[in-house]
């Protein structure tokens, strides 16, 4: 567990997680980090928890988290990411809740996302998403 939470951290988060592939819960919310959410958090194969909110992270959505099998709470919400929601994050199969809620992200909300059974809350209010929800 690494648990940097309410804190008052500035800047980029430059941690190299590649030496951390067994950590269980990153824990950054409400501090003042920015720039992309770092791609080495691909390497924390074990990570179950990511809570990301009430920062400044910016650019796409992460595409290195949807490797992240393992992960159940993925909380990335008030922060200034940008792009779609990636189709594979489906494939977090084991993925209980989904905050996104409060960025700059827009497109459609895809259908492949009804295939987590195991999703009990999906945040995604105040962004730019359009369409129509899917059936599933």
């Amino acid at each position: 567990v690494l648990d940097l939470s309410n804190d008052s951290f500035h800047g980029h988060l430059l941690v190299d997680f590649s030496h951390l592939p067994l950590l269980k819960k990153l824990s950054i919310r409400k501090n003042h980090f920015e720039g992309s959410i770092p791609q080495t958090l691909s390497h924390c194969r074990g990570l179950q928890i990511l809570l990301a909110p009430d920062n400044q992270f910016y650019g796409s959505f992460p595409k290195s988290l949807v490797s992240l099998s393992e992960l159940k709470y993925l909380s990335i919400g008030g922060n200034r990411l940008t792009g779609t929601i990636p189709v594979a994050l489906a494939n977090l199969t084991k993925l209980k809740r989904f905050n996104i809620g409060e960025n700059q992200i827009q497109g459609n909300i895809c259908p492949e996302l009804g295939s987590l059974t195991h999703l009990m809350a999906f945040s995604m209010q105040m962004n730019n998403l359009t369409g129509t929800l899917p059936e599933s």
